[in-house]
């Protein structure tokens, strides 16, 4: 029988999740303009709303775009924060995948137990991150050079197209600049660690919800692996593709498949209901539209 009293501490703990991302956002964003944190909390749940209705994750770029309007700031040095943010949920999923298969392999589950596609996701996701991190860091750090492989590259475009091309990536450049500031960046780092966590306990209580007994490492585990899945671009509100990596994660815990299936659907549809519908009353608090964003977006980067 069903406890769904546990989806009462499982919301907050969500949100609380979603406060950390706004104070980290502020900590990114801190060389380019002090920020007030509740107005990036809404910011995000917009950008994150935007990423559950449309394809392609273009809510990154409505976040980017509609936190450049209200701050004032340059909208590609606003995307390059969201990168850099990204960068470190990828790597901290990674350290925390790590730390759950550790854990986990030391107790009751073996090391040999784990499957050779998680111990392949977990060595590719740190080497992506790592690479884009590093690649991130001599942007910043090499300004002209990072432009004359941008002039190089589109030299066969028109001269007014590569200049906006040029303008773009300085603008991006400079939102890269918190990668000099070691104290924001252990922040950043803890604050990522914060943010997850949170997550993580809320897969843990929804599990309970349904009286299926995860334990914490267990939770962790599950939600690295559909986090890390969810990176890769897909349908519109990860229909499908959220509840396989769900499903594929539970199977190493012997969960039966139609118990999967019912928390893959609840934990899934928990996490959309409260994102569409903060987000929702964010874009009609600020009197905005999605649909009219998304066209601005469209004119924008074209």
């Amino acid at each position: 029988m069903a406890n769904y009293y546990w989806l009462f501490p499982a919301v907050v703990s969500y949100m609380f999740g979603f406060l950390m991302r706004g104070v980290r956002w502020r900590y990114l964003l801190l060389p380019i303009k002090k920020c007030k944190v509740l107005n990036l909390v809404s910011t995000v749940l917009i950008g994150f709303m935007a990423n559950n209705l449309l394809p392609l994750r273009v809510g990154e770029l409505i976040r980017a775009y509609v936190n450049g309007k209200k701050e004032n700031i340059s909208k590609s040095s606003s995307l390059a924060t969201i990168v850099v943010e990204r960068v470190f949920d990828g790597l901290t999923l990674v350290v925390l995948l790590l730390g759950a298969l550790l854990f986990l392999g030391s107790g009751y589950y073996p090391q040999h137990f784990f499957p050779q596609w998680l111990k392949k996701m977990t060595y590719v996701a740190w080497g992506l991150f790592l690479c884009i991190l590093i690649i991130l860091y001599m942007m910043m750090r090499y300004k002209e050079l990072a432009n004359k492989v941008i002039k190089n590259l589109f030299s066969f475009l028109k001269e007014p197209i590569l200049k906006k091309i040029l303008n773009l990536v300085s603008s991006f450049t400079e939102g890269l600049n918190v990668l000099r500031k070691r104290k924001e960046i252990l922040s950043v780092s803890f604050l990522s660690i914060l943010v997850w966590t949170f997550e993580g306990t809320t897969f843990y209580l929804v599990a309970k919800a349904l009286n299926l007994w995860l334990s914490y490492p267990q939770a962790y585990l599950t939600m690295t692996v559909i986090a890390l899945g969810l990176m890769i671009p897909s349908s519109p509100a990860f229909v499908g593709v959220y509840e396989y990596f769900c499903i594929t994660a539970l199977a190493l815990f012997a969960v039966d498949r139609s118990r999967a299936i019912s928390y893959a659907v609840l934990i899934h549809l928990f996490q959309f209901t409260l994102i569409v519908g903060f987000g929702f009353v964010f874009l009609w608090k600020e009197n905005l539209s999605l649909w009219k964003l998304k066209e601005e977006v469209s004119d924008y980067s074209s």
